[in-house]
Formats: structure tokens, C-alpha cells, sequence
């Protein structure tokens, strides 16, 4: 990685900030309490990176990526903000977000890929048996190379994907995919995904008609689906009232996903290169999980 040059103080108006801790959330996306409990963290990971001795104001790099994620800021708009060129807003960016990956990925056991079956999860929940799954799409500049690739013709434009499984009682997220093509089918992301398809014996998946089919790919796997109507036939009352209570449950992946997107770097137009639009969204879900610590009776 390159010298990021992190060599002055910030020059936003932090002491403002920390004094209406009220506009934590507006700002950097969480409360200060919740700012103050992650400080320790993320300097205990920056500390031991090689360029710690490049900018020795704690609160200041922590401020900055996550402000960057909450307000996403066109370089130009960043260089004014902190006065350095944007260069330097981009070798910020890209050492301190890898710096706050290593800080929740792995302090908080945010579960990835790496995680081989659900009872791996079960370790962070003992009692966890159901969960949701859904996937979220977010839009990208067209990009220079594979355009059609990026093209979906649902959405009208170049998207990317991310399917996350969410527990359906805590709402903490209990993994997210590697981002892909925004066209690509639910059902095929998650079999590409391979991490609900290892779910124990008789655990259930509550799902979107996207994901039809998912039953046949895992026997031991109870999938729930709202019931489709078919064509020129109204549902049953009963079948409504069915849906009516899944809906209900399932709703919960949805909020899940809007505060995902309170933070700007997700709900607006991707600008950065398309390698580089997996970190942000696992660093968020991380911060989300962050901000809802698990608890006994939660489980």
C-alpha cells in the first residue's frame, strides 16, 4: 500500500462536533457514545499498522472514514473540507478503511466467507435456528470496461449486488456476500454464495419470491415464501393472511438494509472502482452490528 500521508490535523470543525453530540448520527452515522466506544478499537488496529506515526490525532481518523461513508463527498468536495489535494482524500480513504475492516471485522467477528457452516454463526447465537435472507442492490458509474456485464435491464443502469442474512428477532446481520453483478438472480447469489445451503438440519430460511427454487438446492433447509397468486385468481383469504404475517416477519431484512443506507456511500451512485465497492459495504454492516451489541436475551 502507499504512504496515505497522513501528516496534519483535520481541518473540520471536530471541537464544534464533539460539543452537540446530537449530530453524531447526521455526520459520522452513529451516536457519540457509540463514536467513543469505537475509538479505542480503531486505534488499537491503526497503532499497529506501519504508518501510525503519520497522524497522531485519534479522534481525526476515525472522523474521517466514517464521515466519508455517512456523506460520501466527491474528492473535490473532500479537498475542501480537509485542504489537502484529492490525491491525498484518496490515500485517506483507502488506508483507513482497510484500518477500520480490521478494527470490526475481526474484533466484533462480523461472520464472512470464511465461516463454513451455520454453526459457525451459532457460536455468536447458540440458540439461532431461522434467519432471512434478501439482497440489495446499489448503482455504479457505468464502468469503462464489461458495461453490459453491469447492465441490469430491470433497474434501467449498471448495478452491483450484495445478498446479507439477517436474524429475524435481533436483526443483526449474520453475513453478507461477496458483491457481484446487479442482474445476477437472488436464487443463483445465494447458491454462489454457498453459505445458506450449509444451514444445520431442519434451520429455516424465511425468503422473497426471488429466491423460488431454493428448497431443491437444500433438503435439510425449511425455505418459507409468500404464496404466489396465479394468474387471474385471487388468493384465498386465508393464503392472504398468510403472506399478510410473513410480510411482517420479512420486513425486518428490509429495515435492515435502510439503515444500511443511511449511509450515503450505499445509497447513492458508486463512484469508485468496482474492486473496491466490497469493503465499504462490510465495513457498514459491521458499524451496524456495532451499534447493536448482542445480548443473552436477544438470542
Amino acid at each position: 500500500m502507499g504512504r496515505p500521508y497522513i501528516t496534519k490535523v483535520l481541518p473540520m470543525n471536530l471541537l464544534y462536533l464533539l460539543k452537540h453530540s446530537d449530530l453524531f448520527p447526521a455526520v459520522v452515522g452513529m451516536s457519540s457514545e457509540n463514536f467513543n466506544k469505537l475509538l479505542p478499537l480503531f486505534d488499537k488496529r491503526y497503532r499497529q499498522s506501519q504508518y501510525h506515526k503519520l497522524w497522531r490525532w485519534d479522534r481525526e481518523r476515525l472522523l474521517f472514514i466514517l464521515f466519508y461513508y455517512k456523506a460520501y463527498p466527491t474528492f473535490r468536495l473532500a479537498q475542501i473540507i480537509f485542504e489537502v489535494d484529492k490525491e491525498t482524500i484518496h490515500r485517506w480513504k483507502v488506508f483507513l478503511e482497510e484500518v477500520f475492516w480490521l478494527t470490526l471485522g475481526y474484533e466484533l467477528n462480523l461472520p464472512k466467507r470464511k465461516i463454513r457452516t451455520m454453526a459457525g454463526m451459532l457460536e455468536i447465537c447458540p440458540d439461532l435456528s431461522e434467519f432471512i435472507i434478501d439482497a440489495t442492490e446499489r448503482s455504479v458509474q457505468r464502468p469503462k470496461k464489461n458495461q453490459e456485464f453491469y447492465y441490469s435491464g430491470k433497474k434501467k443502469k449498471h448495478t452491483i449486488k450484495n445478498q446479507i442474512i439477517v436474524h429475524p428477532h435481533t436483526k443483526r446481520i449474520l453475513a453478507v456476500s461477496q458483491t457481484v453483478e446487479g442482474k445476477r438472480h437472488d436464487k443463483q447469489l445465494c447458491r454462489d454464495d454457498g453459505t445458506v445451503l450449509r444451514a444445520e438440519p431442519g434451520a429455516t430460511c424465511l425468503a422473497d419470491l426471488g429466491y423460488v427454487g431454493l428448497q431443491e438446492l437444500s433438503s435439510q433447509l425449511k425455505v418459507i415464501l409468500p404464496i404466489k397468486k396465479t394468474y387471474k385468481k385471487e388468493l384465498p383469504e386465508m393464503d392472504k393472511l398468510t403472506n399478510q404475517t410473513i410480510s411482517l416477519i420479512r420486513v425486518r431484512v428490509e429495515h435492515v438494509i435502510g439503515a444500511l443506507k443511511h449511509f450515503d456511500i450505499l445509497a447513492d451512485r458508486y463512484r469508485g472502482r468496482l474492486p473496491s465497492a466490497d469493503l465499504p459495504f462490510r465495513n457498514i454492516a459491521a458499524i451496524y452490528n456495532f451499534t447493536r451489541p448482542i445480548t443473552k436475551d436477544s438470542c
